[in-house]
């Protein structure tokens, strides 16, 4: 968890910085990800995300218009999906996702399409981690 921590750092992102990594079926590290856009244009730190314009009383976590286009619309690419980019297919066989957050229903959705097996991430509203089995 601590080194998905220290990827979460590089999240371009005003509200919310999320870090992700992928361990192999040996537990060694493949790929890693963080929310941010696509290399080369520029992101939400730079001003160019609608939702990261708004405050958190404006636009309220869970807020369930994040992928609609206007100003509540954001541009980044999860972490989550960021990582499993990174990685190779192979790598994911048997996989574990480590994440700083709970996956979106979305990334979920694509995470249980891949070979990964295990998600872990902290609990919602408390400090000991939660593990998510895919199988």
């Amino acid at each position: 968890m601590n080194i998905a921590e220290a990827v979460a750092t590089r999240a371009d992102c005003r509200r919310r910085k999320v870090g992700a990594v992928v361990l192999n079926a040996n537990n060694r590290i493949v790929a890693t990800g963080y929310n941010g856009t696509a290399p080369g244009r520029d992101g939400c730190l730079l001003g160019n995300c609608p939702r990261g314009r708004q405050t958190f009383k404006e636009v309220p976590d869970g807020d369930p218009t994040y992928d609609v286009e206007g100003l509540t619309y954001c541009i980044a690419t999860h972490a989550e999906m960021n990582a499993l980019l990174q990685a190779s297919p192979f790598d994911l066989e048997e996989a574990t996702l480590v994440c700083t957050l709970k996956p979106c229903n979305a990334c979920t959705k694509v995470i249980s399409n891949t070979a990964v097996r295990r998600i872990i991430h902290p609990a919602e509203w408390h400090s000991t981690e939660l593990v998510t089995v895919l199988v």
